[in-house]
């Protein structure tokens, strides 16, 4: 190839112009290619095959209960349950209005039924505490269902001052002292006397979940919203929705969660690639000091990004979130070839002088050989993904894979041509004389060094042995996002999880068989959805149809109301009463008394309209809660056959199997908790299924496809080395820092509590494509120059220094991505590649000079 590749770039060389010009016209039409047909796929677990017994569970879970999976959910929470019932309404009517859009819209637990049968649903000492709440409001509700106005309240409000006041006077007091004072300053007046029923203690939730509508196109394919269309357009719905204060929304969810993550992937790569560019500039101007090094290698990765990315489309179809890490990645790769060329050519114009064409050409003599086995080493260190079956990391090793070939093309095509168009590059020292003197001094305590590296590598495996996997994909996710948060909040609150169980029964399960797992907190079954104790309860429900029953009474329906002018009347009498302290109560103060009479005489000089207004205000939400209670309060026992259909449709399936739900008792953003949860209730168990059981069915696999890649990589690299330098000593001296660099790698990532995740996972198998490009140029230059006094003073260590030092820079940044998978890829290759520039530059040619 040697002769060939000289031949090549002599000839582009010569023809500079025409070469530069086809390179440019071919970027811009693979350009459009890149733009035009890119896609961008989040779902990793769709990119790897699942075939096992396994999945066969959930396919079977999601035929049944299509509607439970793939969904968004709106998240609602307030400490006002009034509220929270209104904005739940407000939100599910607005979502069902517009079919075109979503479909499945359900909100468990906000139907009128469970509403109705509040009371059957309640504990019992809960319902004990409602019988005394209603029982203290005995008097209220039954002067406002004999006269529905502002008069009979006012009245009751009277008959408390002149007489001893009933059970809670002083807190309806306050209730319509607030609300007075609330309409007179122009603010909501309202009344929330649900609230007063059903006080909370703190914020309560509501989930609405919904998928995004599918539409038939006249081809007979179908087409839904994409994951970013559902976010936006559920967004823009919930805008338009006039919600109060009290209630928060958020957004989590499947969808929500993948688009997030595809959000964090595109910002985290974007900026990832500035900041690389970045520091890639700083590096090459301090360590080269040519213009035309810097501008011709800048020139040659942005066209190499885009003629790879039109590869991976035209080839792959798509990137994933994996493989957009390759975007970055080809900046470290990409420099490297063009700093190892374009170092020699400049050593080469600063040994003798020569034409640009001759001094080409002995770079091409003098590198080629190096630069065109790292290409073939590199690109199987990456396609050693391809015959595994996760598709995420083999789509990213054909893509590397291409990659390298384009940046292989690039530097004996391109770098070529730019050179001869610009001239040759300004004279400047090759060598690193530090680097030369640390160098002879590690030679000189070979045994020390040899020493110390052994002790160490021990250590590091001793350290790299408890690494662990944690195989969800919410570890790849960023943490800050409303999705995210929203989920962990659920999940602290013990609402909802992701990570919940599902068993498909045909009859009823036992709990105590399930719930007695150390592992399991709860067993929520289709039948735990029929209230228990009903009995107990009833007697109490009857016990208030007995006492509510003046004020419940339906045989002529409610009274008559009291006119406008009547109330205004019976307001500006108690107002003056009060003022002219006509009163016996002792259980209000003077102050309150004052207060009232003020308030009171403020409201009798309000117009009808607005006095009205404030009538129902006060009145209406206790009118509606009185027909609440004739419903509550007239309910008999209850079974599975009575739910409505909205709730029995997510507990038994299509073909009548029911769907029970195994909560986990620890905290399972543990992976080793996680899998323990698992294993037991499978053990128990053996179909039940989830996204925990998909996670866990695809981190084996990708643990083998990882074990297998490493394999691989270790092989196929090894004897390519091995065929292309017949010497087993010289491939030896470059595969071990390989593998010191990965237990090193692994070790430290114990150290930092950083799991290896379904995105890092590729970094070990990667060392051996990356670095071994590294040990290639230092052995190669050796075997070239004779001994270590010569490779020291070459343009190889330089060259090996600065584009390790780029391509830490590129991996750096991404390790601040908000896309946990490529931070953690970042960190993961900084350190793997800061330990093989170490292991490459300091130790290797202490075993050369051994060797030697």
């Amino acid at each position: 190839m040697g002769n060939w590749l000289t031949h090549w770039v002599r000839w582009v060389a010569q023809h500079a112009f025409l070469c530069f010009s086809l390179i440019l016209s071919v970027t811009l039409i693979l350009g459009w290619v890149a733009y035009s047909q890119f896609r961008l796929n989040s779902n990793l677990s769709d990119l790897i095959a699942q075939d096992a017994p396994w999945r066969a569970d959930f396919d079977r879970f999601e035929t049944a209960f299509p509607d439970l999976l793939r969904t968004a959910v709106v998240v609602l929470s307030s400490e006002s349950l009034s509220d929270l019932e209104a904005a739940t309404g407000s939100i599910v009517q607005k979502l069902a209005s517009q079919p075109d859009l979503y479909r499945a819209v359900a909100a468990p637990g906000s139907e009128a039924f469970f509403r109705d049968h509040a009371f059957l649903y309640m504990d019992v000492d809960d319902l004990d505490d409602m019988a005394d709440r209603l029982a203290e409001a005995q008097p209220w509700l039954s002067v406002v269902r004999e006269d529905p106005s502002l008069n009979s309240i006012v009245e009751l409000l009277e008959d408390g001052f002149v007489n001893e006041p009933p059970e809670g006077f002083v807190d309806v007091l306050d209730l319509v002292l607030g609300s007075a004072e609330n309409h007179l300053s122009g603010q909501d007046g309202a009344i929330k006397w649900a609230d007063e029923f059903f006080p909370l203690d703190e914020a309560r939730y509501q989930l609405i979940y919904l998928k995004p509508q599918v539409v038939d196109q006249a081809d007979g394919s179908q087409t839904k919203l994409t994951d970013a269309q559902m976010v936006a357009a559920l967004r823009a719905s919930l805008a338009e929705v006039n919600l109060p204060d009290s209630v928060t929304v958020k957004l989590t969810g499947e969808i929500p969660l993948q688009h997030e993550e595809i959000e964090a992937a595109v910002t985290g790569i974007s900026l990832a690639g500035w900041l690389s560019l970045g520091l890639l500039l700083i590096v090459l101007v301090v360590g080269v000091r040519s213009g035309k090094i810097v501008l011709a290698t800048f020139s040659m990765l942005a066209i190499g990004v885009i003629w790879t990315s039109a590869y991976a489309m035209l080839t792959v179809g798509e990137f994933n979130t994996i493989s957009l890490v390759f975007i970055v990645m080809f900046f470290g790769l990409g420099v490297d070839f063009a700093l190892h060329f374009s170092l020699r050519f400049q050593e080469a114009i600063n040994d003798d002088d020569s034409h640009p064409v001759e001094a080409l050409v002995v770079s091409t003599a003098s590198v080629g050989r190096a630069i065109s086995l790292c290409t073939v080493t590199t690109a199987l260190g990456f396609l050693v993904f391809w015959p595994t079956d996760y598709q995420g990391l083999a789509d990213l090793g054909v893509i590397s894979a291409g990659g390298m070939a384009v940046a292989w093309i690039l530097t004996f095509t391109y770098l070529p041509a730019v050179y001869s168009l610009l001239g040759p590059p300004r004279a400047h020292k090759m060598d690193l004389p530090t680097s030369d003197a640390v160098v002879h001094w590690l030679i000189g305590h070979r045994p020390w060094v040899l020493g110390v590296v052994a002790v160490s590598s021990v250590l590091a495996i001793g350290v790299a042995s408890r690494s662990s996997f944690d195989y969800s994909v919410l570890a790849l996710k960023d943490e800050a996002s409303e999705s995210m948060s929203t989920l962990r909040e659920l999940q602290a609150e013990g609402l909802s999880t992701d990570y919940q169980l599902f068993y498909l029964s045909d009859a009823p399960l036992i709990a105590e068989e399930v719930e007695s797992l150390a592992t399991v907190d709860e067993l929520r079954r289709p039948l735990d959805f029929v209230p228990q104790d009903q009995e107990d309860k009833l007697y109490v429900i009857e016990d208030l149809q007995f006492l509510l029953s003046d004020a419940l009474a339906e045989d002529d329906g409610a009274g008559q109301a009291a006119s406008i002018a009547q109330s205004r009347q019976t307001i500006k009498a108690l107002s003056e009463m009060l003022d002219s302290r006509v009163h016996t109560s002792e259980f209000v103060s003077s102050d309150v008394v004052d207060q009232t009479a003020q308030t009171l005489a403020q409201l009798a000089q309000l117009s009808d309209e607005q006095l009205g207004a404030w009538q129902t205000s006060v009145v209406s939400q206790l009118v509606a809660e009185i027909a609440w209670l004739q419903r509550a309060l007239t309910v008999t026992e209850l079974n599975f056959d009575d739910l409505p259909d909205s709730v029995t449709s997510r507990l038994v399936g299509r073909e009548g199997e029911r769907l029970n739900s195994i909560l986990p008792k620890q905290d399972i953003a543990q992976v080793d908790a996680l899998s323990d949860f698992i294993t037991e209730v499978r053990g128990v168990l053996p179909g039940a299924t989830g996204r925990p059981v998909i996670e866990w069915g695809v981190g084996q696999i990708v643990v083998d496809a990882f074990i297998q890649a490493l394999t691989f990589a270790f092989i196929v690299i090894g004897l390519v080395i091995l065929v292309s330098l017949r010497s087993v000593q010289s491939t030896a001296m470059i595969m071990l820092p390989l593998g010191l660099t990965a237990v090193c790698a692994l070790a430290v990532g114990v150290l930092i509590e950083q799991p290896i995740n379904m995105a890092s996972i590729l970094v070990l198998p990667l060392i051996f494509g990356l670095g071994v490009d590294n040990g290639i140029h230092v052995v190669d230059r050796y075997l070239g120059e004779g001994d270590v006094e010569h490779l020291m003073h070459s343009s190889t260590p330089r060259a090996v220094m600065l584009s390790t030092l780029t391509t830490i820079g590129a991996f750096a940044a991404l390790s601040i991505s908000p896309h946990m998978g490529t931070a953690s890829i970042g960190v993961l290759l900084s350190v793997s590649v800061g330990f093989l520039l170490l292991f490459t530059i300091f130790l290797v040619p202490v075993l050369l000079a051994r060797a030697s």
